[in-house]
């Protein structure tokens, strides 16, 4: 399991070290996020734990942010993306100090871990409000068992499928 900011950049010595772009799992999953954001405009979209961009080109918003922790995946990613869509270096943690707008639409997939925030849930959900405007759309996607974070919103949906050995639920809120 990978715990550390330089065991995630050893991780990132290829471009999809997870098979996310191979694994048909990660093709239901992608296709049933993307049908489950609410058919709006955004203005504004991020993408916190971004990765290699998998997601992240697809979102839709004029403007789209794709934040992970690892430095080597986002020079991939900038180098594989769309004019709209730019990617940047930082943690959830680091999310104040990115001098980022608010957002109308925020994507989080397989971040909300203890492995990777350890026990301050509830600061993870803190600085995800802080970047969501009033009445704007979160999107979270995460392995049922592993998952201890509830967000306060008001649920638009929720649903689990399988996903890959696990089970996996998707939640979409409106603040």
């Amino acid at each position: 399991m990978i715990q550390s900011k330089d065991e995630l950049e050893d991780w990132y010595s290829e471009s999809d070290p997870w098979g996310y772009f191979s694994n048909p799992h990660d093709t239901n999953r992608k296709a049933r996020i993307l049908a489950a954001i609410p058919k709006l405009e955004y203005e504004n979209t991020l993408d916190i734990g971004c990765g290699n961009g998998f997601l992240t080109n697809d979102l839709p918003g004029k403007n789209v942010i794709g934040v992970d922790i690892s430095e080597k995946v986002i020079a991939w990613a900038n180098d594989h993306t769309r004019p709209h869509i730019h990617y940047v270096a930082g943690s959830l943690f680091d999310l104040p100090d990115l001098d980022l707008p608010q957002m109308d639409l925020v994507v989080i997939t397989g971040v909300l871990y203890p492995q990777y925030i350890g026990r301050v849930r509830r600061l993870a959900i803190v600085l995800i409000d802080q970047f969501l405007k009033p009445g704007g759309i979160l999107v979270a996607s995460h392995v049922y068992a592993w998952l201890e974070t509830r967000f306060p919103y008001l649920t638009i949906s929720r649903e689990y499928f399988p996903y890959r050995e696990y089970s996996q639920v998707l939640e979409v809120f409106t603040k």
